[in-house]
């Protein structure tokens, strides 16, 4: 298994998260649409009550589209910041 800077391995950031959709796995790519629909189907949730962050702006546009909000992450305070407004959740 792949590890991060801080040294996590990368089944460990998995577990930090309900469903993790990999582009190899499902056999589609952002910023297919379909690949959006897979990570709503899984979850059970319609794109209205999604937040999608990504780095880039060509990924973010189908999820727009969609109805989900959306966080360009240029710098991640910035981006954290973001998504505690949106959801009113503190994250840190």
């Amino acid at each position: 298994a792949g590890v991060d800077g801080d040294g996590a391995s990368l089944a460990e950031i998995h577990e930090l998260f309900d469903e993790v959709v990999e582009s190899s796995v499902v056999g589609v790519r952002k910023p297919e649409r379909r690949f959006y629909e897979i990570a709503c189907e899984r979850l059970d949730v319609e794109p209205s009550d999604c937040v999608f962050l990504d780095d880039l702006g060509i990924n973010l546009k189908p999820a727009k589209a969609m109805g989900m909000q959306t966080i360009k992450v240029v710098d991640p305070d910035t981006a954290l910041e973001e998504l505690e407004a949106i959801v009113e959740i503190p994250l840190r």
